[in-house]
């Protein structure tokens, strides 16, 4: 009878280099512990810290924002953020076409209140204000800084107040602050760039084993 030869199956060794690829194609939130409160982006010059409302203090923000009715024409998406140590839901929104015509986009993180130390609530038009990003909410105030008087009134956000006919539950007012999160977008985007070769490079190998 011939020999039976019995092939033995190679035990694939794992690249070595894994560990580092998913590290950095899924960074830690820790890395992105940041949202900057620096007022419209579509001003000449935002300000990093004209009041301390901008501060951002995490005990303030609504955690469980993420669950209030939003206005599906002007809505773009909600992600979440580290911002000292919490899980932030920050929403972008466009202006809706039929209050202005350049439907400016905005990133907003909610807040239950803010330190009014030089801070002017500006009246909203009732009319307008009922057109709203959050459905239940009307936009009552603009929230402006006037930095106590020194240099030029910055926008930082705007006052959101319980409609009557709200039907959800949710606290009787808010304040939307207008953050910054591209320095966050900027970190996912370098680490997926980052990785992109040595990803390229451990498939090679996996394939060249095979």
């Amino acid at each position: 009878a011939g020999l039976r030869i019995r092939r033995r199956h190679r035990t694939e060794m794992p690249d070595p280099r894994l560990p580092l690829i998913l590290a950095l194609l899924y960074p830690s939130t820790s890395a992105l512990d940041a949202l900057l409160a620096e007022g419209n982006p579509h001003d000449a010059q935002p300000a990093a810290g004209c009041c301390p409302a901008q501060a951002l203090p995490p005990s303030t923000l609504l955690l469980e924002a993420a669950a209030l009715s939003r206005q599906a024409d002007t809505f773009v998406r909600v992600r979440t953020r580290k911002h000292g140590g919490a899980s932030v839901p920050v929403f972008t929104f466009r202006q809706p076409a039929r209050l202005s015509k350049r439907e400016l986009p905005f990133d907003l993180a909610l807040v239950s209140e803010i330190d009014p130390s030089g801070i002017t609530e500006v009246p909203a038009p009732a009319a307008e204000a009922a057109d709203s990003w959050f459905t239940d909410y009307a936009w009552s105030h603009f929230v402006v800084c006037t930095g106590e008087g020194t240099g030029a009134p910055k926008h930082l956000g705007w006052r959101f107040s319980r409609k009557a006919s709200a039907g959800a539950a949710g606290p009787a007012s808010f304040v939307a602050l207008i953050v910054r999160a591209e320095q966050n977008e900027a970190a996912d985007k370098g680490a997926v760039r980052a990785a992109a070769p040595l990803a390229a490079a451990a498939a090679a190998a996996s394939a060249g084993r095979g």
